[in-house]
C-alpha cells in the first residue's frame, strides 16, 4: 500500500482542486435560474435528448462521479432508438460496493473506459442544441453541472423532468417512480439501472407524457415550463444532491 508523503500530498492537492472546480449550491441554483433561449414551435416538432446517468453515489456536489451515460433522441413525438449514445467512463476512483449493487457496474468494467470528463464532453457534443430530458432531472443535471469545469463544456440548453411532468399531469397519483410510471403507461421495464436501457424507457414514457400535455393545452416549450413550474421544481430538488 502506498502511503508516503508524496502520495498524501497528491491526494490533498487533488481534493482541493476538486473542491474548487465543483460549483457551490448557490452557484448551481443560479445556473438553474439563468434566462434560457427556448426553441420555438410545437412541442412535438422539437428535438429532445432523453438521458440517464449511473454514478459512484448520489452526492455529485460532494465528489460522486459518473460511471455510465446513456441517451436516446426523441423527435416528432417518437423515440429513435437507432440514434443513441452509450458509454462507460472511468470515475478516477473506486466504485463503492453499495453503488455496484444498484447498477451492476464494477471497477473492472470501467478499467479501460474513457475518463469521465471525456465522456461528459462527448455527451455534450451529442446533445448540442437539443432539449435535455431525464427522470428526476435535478440529480442528472447536478451531475453534469459538477462535471462541466473538468470537461470544458457548458450545458446551457433547457431541460425537462419527467418526474415533475408526471406530477403535474397526475397530481393525485401517489407513486411517480420510473417503475410505477412504466406500469401505468404499459411500458416493459427491462435493463433497469442500465443507463441506455433507462434512457430508452424514459424516452417512451416522455413521448406519452408529451402527448398528454398537448391534449391539456400545452403547445410549446415555454408554456410547458411555465405551467408545470419545471425550472423551479428542478432547482428546489437539486439541493439534495
Amino acid at each position: 500500500m502506498v502511503s508516503g508523503p508524496g502520495f498524501w500530498l497528491r491526494r490533498l492537492w487533488q481534493g482541493a482542486a476538486a473542491h474548487l472546480l465543483t460549483p457551490t449550491q448557490d452557484e448551481r441554483r443560479q445556473r438553474l435560474a439563468e434566462p434560457l433561449l427556448l426553441p420555438q414551435g410545437p412541442l412535438a416538432r422539437l428535438r429532445f435528448v432523453v438521458f440517464d446517468l449511473e454514478t459512484t453515489g448520489l452526492r455529485p456536489s460532494r465528489g460522486d462521479r459518473i460511471v455510465a451515460i446513456g441517451a436516446v433522441r426523441v423527435q416528432d413525438g417518437r423515440v429513435d432508438e437507432t440514434d443513441a449514445f452509450a458509454t462507460y467512463c472511468h470515475p478516477g476512483r473506486p466504485i463503492p460496493l453499495e453503488s455496484t449493487a444498484i447498477h451492476g457496474i464494477t471497477d473492472a468494467m470501467v478499467r479501460d473506459a474513457i475518463a469521465w470528463p471525456e465522456a461528459v464532453a462527448a455527451f455534450h457534443r451529442y446533445a448540442a442544441g437539443d432539449v435535455l430530458v431525464a427522470h428526476n432531472a435535478a440529480f442528472d443535471l447536478t451531475c453534469l453541472h459538477c462535471a462541466e469545469a473538468r470537461a470544458g463544456v457548458r450545458f446551457d440548453q433547457p431541460a425537462v423532468c419527467t418526474l415533475a411532468l408526471s406530477r403535474w399531469l397526475d397530481p393525485a397519483a401517489a407513486d411517480h417512480s420510473l417503475e410505477a410510471l412504466a406500469a401505468r403507461h404499459g411500458l416493459v421495464v427491462a435493463g433497469r439501472h442500465d443507463a441506455l436501457g433507462d434512457a430508452i424507457m424514459t424516452g417512451h414514457l416522455f413521448a406519452d407524457l408529451l402527448r398528454r400535455a398537448e391534449l391539456a393545452g400545452v403547445g410549446d416549450l415555454e408554456t410547458l415550463l411555465r405551467r408545470t413550474r419545471m425550472r423551479e421544481s428542478i432547482a428546489a430538488a437539486s439541493a439534495a444532491f
